[in-house]
């Protein structure tokens, strides 16, 4: 049964790479991995026979190490399965401040199948929350024509988003480097904006001591001219200005000018489904307080080599620090 099991899934393997190979192309980001999962199998099967064959020869360390591997490496597959579908079915709220809309492949002549899911999944959600700024993050790497952001920019605008909806980040080249960059882009955003609503606070309270001034002017000018309320046309425009005059005065000060504390962001990231287990974990690494996922779909046929390739680059950034 052993030898059977593992003789079926070297030739599913070797299937399933003609099939990548026929429809994205045997360039295809790690697709070299079934023919090799393929060849470990075909081994596999190779060596349990020849166990089976001369089992007296063979010391007993040797098949309890490869299957103690096999279950390990079957064990842990499993449980970054249960992680990455547990990723796909989170939701954002019903608004946003910001959502990161994370790059991928550019062509010379077109957007790669996964870059043009997550920018429908984009417009879809701009149209619905207009109040929503889309962060597209993503560089220009040594195979593509342009910035990935730029290529995203493009997409979206000729479908109607509104450029001042959008916040290019084009330095990325990594998911790390989307969350950090992107922070930083948000970061600066808010910066500016806060400066901005601050700078127009000042004016209005300016504005508002110059009317003060002016009122506190007119009354003593009445005060000298002896005119009295008595005096004063009630039905006229002066009326109305004692009227203003009468109201409270304003007593600005520094305080006055400070700004309310920030609310908290809501951020989402949006990333086809079986990467939004990662990003959202490097982008908690990376800093940010509420991090929300919006998921677009993957591709139907290559999604069990995607599930394999994500589960691998799990692996590498959770060694690494990334998250």
């Amino acid at each position: 049964m052993f030898t059977a099991a593992f003789g079926i899934l070297g030739v599913l393997s070797l299937v399933y790479f003609g099939i990548i190979a026929v429809y994205s192309g045997v360039e295809t980001s790690l697709a070299w991995i079934w023919p090799v999962f393929s060849v470990a199998c075909f081994l596999l099967v190779k060596g349990d026979s020849y166990y089976h064959q001369h089992r007296k020869q063979v010391p007993l360390w040797i098949p309890v190490s490869v299957t103690t591997l096999c279950v390990t490496g079957l064990v842990v597959l499993m449980i970054l399965q249960v992680l990455i579908f547990g990723g796909m079915i989170k939701s954002a709220p019903s608004h946003l401040d910001y959502l990161i809309v994370l790059g991928a492949k550019v062509r010379e002549d077109d957007i790669s199948s996964s870059l043009k899911r997550r920018l429908d999944k984009a417009i879809r959600y701009a149209q619905e929350h207009p109040e929503t700024k889309l962060v597209l993050s993503g560089g220009q790497g040594a195979d593509e024509p342009i910035s990935e952001a730029l290529a995203m920019a493009e997409y979206l605008l000729y479908n109607g988003i509104a450029p001042e909806q959008m916040l290019l980040e084009v330095y990325s080249t990594s998911t790390r480097e989307n969350m950090l960059c992107s922070k930083a882009l948000i970061d600066n955003q808010r910066r500016i904006e806060k400066e901005e609503a601050k700078r127009i606070r000042i004016r209005k309270q300016v504005l508002r001591m110059e009317l003060a001034y002016f009122l506190e002017e007119r009354e003593r000018q009445w005060e000298v001219a002896g005119y009295t309320p008595s005096k004063l046309d009630m039905r006229g425009p002066c009326a109305q200005v004692k009227r203003v005059r009468l109201a409270p005065k304003l007593q600005p000060s520094m305080a006055s000018l400070e700004l309310l504390p920030d609310k908290p962001l809501q951020i989402g990231v949006l990333t086809s489904n079986f990467h939004l287990f990662r990003a959202m974990k490097i982008g908690e690494k990376c800093g940010f307080e509420r991090l929300y996922g919006v998921s677009s779909s993957a591709d139907p046929v290559l999604f069990i080599h995607l599930l394999v390739r994500e589960s691998i680059a799990i692996l590498k950034d959770k060694f690494m620090g990334n998250m």
